[in-house]
């Protein structure tokens, strides 16, 4: 037996040892990234707990966004509960492996393209404090991105050429807007931070055999 462990050995290093080493570099996906349609995810930020007035809520995973464009790698995940829908943003931070930004956003607006955007807008939001008063917010585009934009649900996946004209305000509150076509589609949000995120994934389908 021990001649044949012996025969097994190559410069001294055991194959069994090189197999194993090799399997252990498989490329493990992150938690944040093609996180499967059907999941759960609960979430505590600030706003959250404003809303619901609970510590956390959780939200279903309907619609999952995935943008890929020149130093750009962002998913959107469209979340729903009974009465709700908010998009979780994961940005990956260019020029780093496995780092991510993390915000919260909703989808604000859904209309035709008319006059080009411009580089300034103002929305106006509810004063929560006051139902009779608006609260504007001014925001500067910052960047326009082309990006290829792949949109999964439960019925299947579609790829799009789209821009993104990513906009910010004074005080950190953001703006992106999806054009695809001549349709426009504005994200309002913020950053929140990754303890605020409990993911539940779901069991992502078996390939079936050929």
């Amino acid at each position: 037996m021990m001649a044949l462990f012996g025969r097994g050995k190559k410069d001294g290093r055991s194959l069994f040892g090189r197999r194993k080493n090799a399997e252990s570099k498989k490329p493990v996906r992150h938690e944040l990234v093609d996180i499967p349609i059907n999941s759960m995810i609960e979430l505590s930020d600030i706003i959250t707990y404003e809303k619901t007035g609970d510590t956390s809520h959780a939200f279903k995973l309907v619609t999952r966004k995935k943008y890929e464009g020149e130093s750009l790698q962002r998913y959107m995940y469209h979340i729903r509960d009974a009465e709700e829908e908010v998009v979780l943003g994961v940005d990956h931070i260019a020029g780093t492996k496995e780092e991510y930004e993390v915000s919260r956003w909703i989808v604000d607006d859904e209309c035709a393209l008319g006059d080009p955007l411009p580089d300034h807008m103002t929305l106006y939001f509810p004063d929560p404090d006051n139902e009779n008063e608006e609260i504007a917010v001014a925001y500067t585009r910052q960047d326009v991105v082309p990006a290829i934009l792949t949109v999964t649900n439960a019925q299947g996946e579609e790829k799009f050429d789209v821009e993104l004209h990513e906009y910010a305000s004074s005080d950190d509150a953001f703006m992106s807007i999806e054009l695809c076509g001549d349709w426009l589609t504005f994200y309002t949000g913020v950053l929140i931070t990754r303890s605020d995120i409990e993911i539940y994934p779901a069991m992502e389908p078996a390939s079936e055999s050929k």
